[in-house]
């Protein structure tokens, strides 16, 4: 009995340079971590183990997706962002290390002023990564999320869960302001689609919801809608937050004048120097 038990078992080490140089190494552990339900440092310490062939053939169907385009944290089922795990799926955008630069300056902002619970939003939430990260980090505060997806709502709430935030955020099926009748908000965050057709053809984005990446052949066209909606649902002194690509910067504060002709426009670059982050004040 025990030799045929061994007969099944396939050498991982082997099993591994199949796609060597298809993957990287580092990928190509992550995602038999994944079909194993082994942590990394197990596998690392065990260079000769064996593993099932059933093992080996999730293990197969891993890599063939994640050649096909599919993303590390869409094949995990989440991601680390800000300090935190988040559940993602094919109906969410997957959180990126740029976006941390909304919720540092969120963060700064309430430290800062003098505002005493301040009432604040995050428009087209997802995952919920943005206002959950701020949450977590400042108990003080209103919370309300909209999302046009329902799906994508179910995922944000099970993330708030998770993070003991299950009664701090006020999750709300809008598109865009449409369900937020007589509300006003002190802070405004937004990570909205702002991609043009020619920039969805990226690769490392293909398997990504297009209505959440999408806007418009210039990639303003929900800013354009958000904007003209908040100018009813700003406090007196408000604050707004909005990711853009680089190459909209002029666009987004021609944009930003002519619905909002008297707010105060700064551009804020990520870690690589570019500008990543617009902020709106009066």
């Amino acid at each position: 009995m025990a030799s045929r038990q061994n007969s099944t078992k396939i050498n991982a080490r082997e099993l591994l340079s199949k796609y060597s140089g298809k993957l990287p190494a580092a990928e190509l552990d992550q995602l038999l971590s994944l079909a194993w339900h082994k942590n990394i440092e197990y596998i690392y310490k065990h260079p000769e183990f064996k593993i099932s062939v059933s093992t080996a053939k999730t293990f197969n169907s891993l890599v063939v997706k994640r050649l096909a385009g599919w993303s590390l944290a869409y094949l995990k089922g989440y991601k680390e962002f800000f300090g935190y795990k988040f559940l993602v799926s094919p109906h969410t955008l997957i959180p990126r290390p740029e976006s941390e630069l909304i919720i540092e300056e969120t963060l700064k902002y309430l430290k800062q002023s003098k505002i005493k619970r301040a009432n604040i939003l995050d428009v087209g939430t997802g995952s919920g990564c943005l206002i959950l990260s701020i949450a977590k980090n400042y108990a003080e505060a209103q919370y309300t999320a909209v999302d046009i997806s329902i799906k994508a709502l179910r995922i944000a709430k099970t993330n708030a869960r998770k993070l003991g935030l299950k009664n701090k955020v006020k999750f709300i099926k809008s598109n865009l302001l449409k369900k937020l009748k007589d509300q006003t908000f002190d802070i405004v965050i937004a990570n909205l689609p702002y991609l043009t057709p020619q920039q969805l053809k990226e690769p490392s984005i293909k398997k990504e919801p297009r209505v959440a990446l999408l806007a418009g052949s210039d990639g303003l066209s929900y800013y354009r809608k958000l904007l003209e909606q908040l100018t009813e649902h700003l406090s007196k002194k408000y604050i707004i937050l909005l990711e853009i690509d680089p190459s909209q910067k002029e666009l987004i504060q021609e944009t930003i004048k002519a619905k909002l002709p008297k707010a105060k426009i700064k551009l804020l670059k990520d870690l690589a120097g570019h500008i990543r982050i617009v902020k709106i004040t009066n």
